[in-house]
């Protein structure tokens, strides 16, 4: 019901998203529930360990530090209930003289705890334990044939109204090294769409400990989490947006978590993920599972396989706890400097559709020399043509005497005096000039910056020199085809998927935390002559198919075999470059890649600690 009436946007700003049952088991199941069913399997046939296990469930605390109307916390009581039923019936197979039938079930409400920042929330959440209550109750008398009534209300809930961000959470639900878990779907919103309220918010969780702006709000949770679970035996899964596990939110937000050596247990990978609202939302995410270091297995779920793992770092990969930050220049110093395309920022003046562009030619062909062809991530994989007015400042005064370009150099000018930017501004003064200017006149490999995670590989590649790259993509320039190779291999798919930042389930490619920070070991002028051919084979395969796009040939479902098998061939060329076992899974890529990158970057500062000069004493 309280799904049904909450308004979409009310419930978005309370953060109030309603999980559907399996991706509830998801936080649930890794996180506590399946390590009592195989308790339970091995407990089968002795009635002391039963009643052992009986024990331990009936101790177990549940608490959702975001629990809206309650569905975790109902899940959970469900679960624990039925496992309950399981171990009763067990043990009156076992001995029917020993069962001792409860006229109450062992597994309470009080030990289910909340916090909810609406009230009316609240009410919801304790009323819903209640039903949750009934229908297991109903599901006893069913087996046992012994009535648990519910009237008089003897439990009350441990569900409390209040921000969770401000409140300690010992206050509501102590931890005294009991088990305890966390569960629960906290709301996330980027550092930029946060609200004022929101932003007020991290000086209660940090303290005096520094922090980034730019971290989403669902981290006040994880850090909170961390606090709460830290030198104890509790553990915490939340379901999270995907966007924390991937670029530079990685490096400010888990080192603060892992250096109170707490690890992560366990994690789903990104997938889509539904709910039980009216309106369905649609958002990518992740689970989660934090705990207290130990020798216990660690597991990756994704795409249906679990995979165990000797540890998993904030990238939710089977490597070191390394962290990507941002650089201006390549680690590896085979590679070439990636640069930004070129930005109008010309309220669109300069830019031409064909038409346009035809119209300035019908009447001034001269024009040609001022217009070039303009490409970005779109433009590129769709093959869209799309031009721009590129005018070097000493052709501007004849460019001027064309009527149609000298009203969009004006418009430009009054468009940039106009905006709030001071920078934009200044540059009025030069209607003729992109306020950023990439471009360089040789060929180019084009990256686009957004691309679909269908594909199994960013479809990037080769511009004339008359092309101007948008800041919609990247930009390497004098780049020789083995660097192509490089770029469209599995392994750098593989980093890709790993680090760089997503729009929803798309790529969102970058410069400065992907691309520069790629790892990739020393080369041999073989090795590179090796991979010009590989590059220079899937370039050819694409021109046999020129009638179709990018968009079309990287289709997963419609990529042509022969391209295909061309692609293949860079990658099990690369993959011998990383590794002579080969490759089985994107994890054990990844796993390689992290320890390269840790030793390039290990080795970097300490030579750049050697050339810092000593001081020497007076």
């Amino acid at each position: 019901m309280f799904q049904a009436i909450v308004t979409p946007g009310k419930r978005s700003d309370l953060g109030q998203h309603y999980t559907s049952v399996p991706n509830i088991l998801k936080t649930i199941e890794p996180l506590f529930l399946n390590a009592l069913k195989d308790e339970l399997d091995e407990s089968f046939d002795s009635v002391k360990k039963l009643e052992t296990l009986l024990d331990r469930i009936s101790a177990i605390k549940v608490f959702d530090p975001a629990c809206g109307s309650g569905n975790f916390l109902i899940i959970a009581y469900k679960e624990l209930r039925k496992l309950e039923h399981a171990i009763l019936e067990r043990l009156a197979e076992l001995d029917d003289k020993h069962l001792v039938l409860f006229a109450e079930s062992r597994i309470n409400i009080e030990n289910f705890f909340g916090i909810e920042i609406d009230d009316f929330a609240v009410e919801v959440a304790i009323l819903s334990l209640w039903i949750a209550k009934h229908q297991m109750n109903t599901e006893f008398k069913e087996k046992f044939n012994v009535s648990i009534p519910l009237i008089p209300l003897k439990e009350t809930g441990q569900i409390k109204q209040g921000n969770a961000t401000r409140v300690d959470w010992n206050d509501v639900c102590s931890n005294d090294g009991g088990e305890i878990y966390l569960i629960g779907n906290p709301p996330y919103k980027g550092g930029k769409s946060q609200k004022a309220e929101m932003k007020a918010d991290y000086p209660f969780v940090f303290g005096r400990r520094p922090y980034s702006k730019d971290l989403d709000y669902i981290a006040l949770w994880f850090i909170k989490g961390a606090d709460y679970i830290e030198g104890t035996r509790a553990e915490l899964a939340f379901v999270s947006t995907n966007s924390v596990t991937q670029g530079e939110h990685v490096g400010l937000m888990f080192p603060m978590i892992f250096t109170k050596d707490i690890e992560i247990g366990y994690a789903y990978t990104s997938f889509n993920w539904e709910n039980n609202a009216k309106r369905n939302a649609g958002v990518t995410v992740v689970v989660i599972g934090l705990r207290m270091a130990s020798s216990e297995p660690k597991y990756i779920y994704s795409d249906g396989l679990q995979i165990e793992a000797t540890n998993i770092n904030g990238y939710l990969a089977d490597a070191s706890s390394v962290f990507v930050y941002r650089r201006t220049a390549a680690l590896s110093p085979s590679l070439p400097r990636m640069a930004l395309g070129s930005m109008p920022k010309d309220g669109g003046h300069l830019l031409l559709e064909p038409r346009d562009r035809d119209a300035i030619l019908d009447k001034h062909p001269e024009a040609a020399r001022y217009i070039k062809r303009f490409a970005g991530a779109a433009e590129f994989i769709n093959d869209i043509e799309r031009y721009c007015l590129w005018i070097a400042d000493d052709e501007l005064e004849e460019a001027q005497a064309i009527p149609a370009i000298a009203k969009r150099l004006e418009a430009v000018s009054k468009w940039r005096l106009e905006s709030e930017a001071a920078t934009t501004v200044d540059y009025a003064v030069y209607p003729n000039r992109f306020k950023q200017n990439a471009y360089k006149p040789t060929e180019s490999i084009v990256v686009p910056s957004i691309s679909s995670s269908r594909r199994r590989y960013i479809p990037m590649g080769y511009l004339d020199a008359g092309v101007v790259i948008s800041s919609k993509g990247f930009a390497i320039y004098d780049a020789e085809p083995w660097t192509f190779a490089m770029l469209t291999s599995q392994m750098h798919m593989a980093w890709v998927g790993a680090v760089s930042g997503r729009m929803r389930l798309d790529f969102q490619y970058g410069a400065y935390i992907v691309y520069n920070n790629f790892p990739v070991p020393p080369l041999s002028d073989a090795v590179k002559e090796k991979l010009t051919v590989a590059a220079l084979r899937v370039l050819d395969v694409r021109e046999y198919h020129c009638e179709r796009t990018l968009a079309e040939l990287y289709d997963p479902d419609k990529m042509p075999e022969d391209l295909r098998a061309a692609h293949s061939q860079i990658d099990a060329l690369v993959d011998s470059i990383y590794s002579k076992r080969g490759y089985e899974t994107d994890e054990q890529r990844l796993s390689d890649l992290f320890a390269m990158y840790e030793e390039m970057t290990n080795t970097e500062a300490a030579r750049a600690s050697v050339k810092k000069p000593r001081r020497t004493a007076k």
